[in-house]
């Protein structure tokens, strides 16, 4: 399926701008009263819309493998550099994240999957100086972005399909796991990551949501959240590096949720139960 609706640079642009500070923690942040959970298949579907026309209007894969090729070439990128990679993957998170709200799989695509995730690993190899990493990282990024690779994985964004009874269901039980994880005494890093994820799917829904509806609800929703995803994204990224240092081990050793971390999660939680 084609992208059905078109949008103006000024919607795109607005949902980038979103985008952009889904990390960042706010002086003061708020629940809304309600946790919004009943929408028209025309809001969800204008949503993946909008999601498409970021990333095939704002994705250029020859920008991506120039950059690729400097990885190779220096074992690193330059700060302009590293701005334009990090743009170029922020939409590839976020369509990401449409992939596995909006489609009937709630998967990546195995191609855009493995595109995606090396682009992060990438990222984390030269940010911390890890030149193996980083070489190794972007050879393999080199090889699976070439043609026609490339090309399949754009049919796969222009292709998603929205199933809307299979969105509600995967919105409301994702939530519902987060209290799963609270549960236990220590997680491991790579469970760390997993919660985050939750957290950053529904950040990424509330912002494209905002963006084409703007609502105080919506907005509470995407801050308090882009709060929690930013502390967790801070306390990720230590570990990360710890990992790459052989400090720790990413899949076997076990961490405990900081406190201010799990207040957060729990007060979001809440707001799942009191809407049953």
């Amino acid at each position: 399926m084609s992208v059905r609706t078109r949008f103006s640079q000024q919607t795109l642009d607005q949902l980038f701008a979103a985008i952009l500070v889904d990390d960042v923690i706010d002086e003061h942040i708020e629940l809304p009263a309600y946790l919004p959970t009943k929408f028209s298949s025309e809001q969800l579907l204008r949503c993946l819309n909008l999601c498409q026309q970021l990333w095939l209007d704002g994705v250029s894969n020859t920008q991506l493998r120039h950059l690729t090729k400097k990885i190779i070439t220096n074992k690193d990128l330059n700060s302009e550099e590293r701005i334009l990679y990090k743009y170029i993957r922020a939409k590839y998170k976020h369509m990401g994240f449409a992939f596995i709200l909006y489609t009937a799989s709630h998967k990546r695509p195995l191609l855009f999957e493995a595109t995606s995730t090396l682009m992060g690993e990438a990222q984390d190899a030269f940010r911390n100086q890890i030149k193996n990493k980083t070489l190794y990282n972007g050879i393999i990024l080199n090889a699976i972005t070439a043609w026609p690779l490339s090309q399949f994985t754009r049919e796969h964004v222009k292709n998603a399909q929205l199933d809307t009874q299979k969105f509600i269901h995967h919105f409301r039980n994702d939530g519902k796991r987060i209290p799963e994880f609270l549960a236990l005494q220590s997680v491991t890093p790579a469970q760390f990551h997993g919660l985050r994820k939750i957290i950053s799917r529904h950040v990424s829904f509330f912002d494209t949501l905002r963006t084409l509806y703007p609502d105080e609800i919506y907005y509470k929703m995407s801050r308090f959240l882009s709060a929690i995803n930013g502390m967790m994204g801070n306390f990720h990224d230590e570990l990360v590096q710890k990992s790459l240092l052989k400090q720790l081990n990413y899949r076997q050793d076990r961490i405990a949720i900081p406190q201010h971390i799990t207040d957060l999660l729990e007060k979001f939680t809440f707001l799942y139960e009191k809407n049953k």
